[in-house]
């Protein structure tokens, strides 16, 4: 009689963990190719909006820089200011790896970024800002900035070409 009602605390024990453990499981997204805001207050997934772009080339004397730009100043996607912002995305492994960060400068009217330059035969890409990416879940990665992001406009897309651009704002902090 003792050891089948430890049996069944036991067996009743180990599915209140395993029910805990399938609650306590963080989002995935479902769409492939999607970036994602972790909001670290609710553990929410938000969709970042993609946005229509131009590539925009000008000549110096030595030097052709490619820019990326956007219409409007701001994104509608808005963040706080915070220590970690967290980005999600489906993607294959090689995807992930390509995943680029960049700030914006707002002028007259657009947001845009330097691409790269063209010295001679050379192009020399823009970096980007540094990311951490890493695992996320069974089929995800995890985007975090190296630094804070500071108040301004963002882009972020994966692989080599800027063919989808998803974009957000990070707002000031309120004191």
């Amino acid at each position: 009689m003792f050891m089948r009602t430890w049996v069944i605390l036991l067996a009743l024990s180990l599915s209140a963990c395993a029910a805990q453990t399938v609650a306590d499981k963080m989002p995935e997204p479902e769409s492939i190719g999607v970036f994602f805001y972790l909001d670290s207050t609710t553990q929410a997934l938000k969709r970042l909006p993609k946005e229509d772009w131009k590539k925009h080339s000008k000549a110096g004397w030595t030097t052709v820089s490619t820019d990326l730009k956007l219409d409007g100043t701001s994104s509608p996607f808005r963040i706080p200011a915070a220590a970690k912002t967290t980005f999600i995305f489906k993607a294959s492994e090689d995807s992930a790896e390509k995943t680029k960060l960049y700030r914006f400068d707002v002028k007259g009217g657009r947001r845009e970024y330097e691409i790269g330059k063209w010295k001679r035969r050379d192009f020399v890409p823009n970096p980007g800002l540094s990311v951490d990416i890493s695992k996320f879940g069974e089929s995800s990665y995890k985007i975090v900035p190296e630094s804070p992001l500071g108040p301004g406009e963002y882009a972020m897309f994966t692989g080599d070409t800027q063919s989808v651009v998803f974009t957000f704002g990070v707002d000031a902090s309120e004191k």
